[in-house]
């Protein structure tokens, strides 16, 4: 148990910096740069600033709609209700969409956070490799 403790760390770890690359990639898709930098947000015409987050929700929504209705919200409550409603099972296809939509809707510039997507990250990838050693 302790060995698949640590693979479930390391793989929810390693699905942080996953999720970290993709919020770059969809920055650099959406504002032209990967850096967090407010002065090159700042030269960008106004209308960029305006419709990047409004483009990004009409990328985010059909995501969460269509692939994986659970990858909505910030991720802990869903995480919670998860534990308390169903012992714990998340769809594996959780993390693909939560990565996915939380990435596209932070790199487009949507006023939100990486934690509690991160943390339902993990929560996917333990509950993934639960199911598949059947222990809960």
């Amino acid at each position: 148990m302790v060995l698949v403790a640590v693979l479930i760390g390391v793989l929810g770890g390693f699905g942080a910096i996953v999720f970290r690359f993709a919020i770059r990639l969809a920055q650099g898709a959406f504002f032209g740069t990967w850096q967090y930098s407010l002065d090159r947000v700042l030269q960008l015409p106004w209308y960029v600033r305006l419709f990047a987050p409004v483009a990004g929700g009409l990328i985010v929504g059909p995501i969460v709609y269509y692939f994986a209705r659970e990858a909505k919200g910030h991720g802990v409550p869903e995480v919670m209700e998860s534990i308390v409603l169903r012992s714990g099972s998340i769809r594996p296809r959780v993390v693909l969409a939560k990565i996915a939509a939380s990435a596209v809707c932070i790199g487009s510039g949507g006023s939100v956070g990486r934690e509690g997507p991160i943390v339902q990250i993990g929560s996917a990838l333990g509950s993934t490799i639960g199911q598949f050693l059947r222990v809960t």
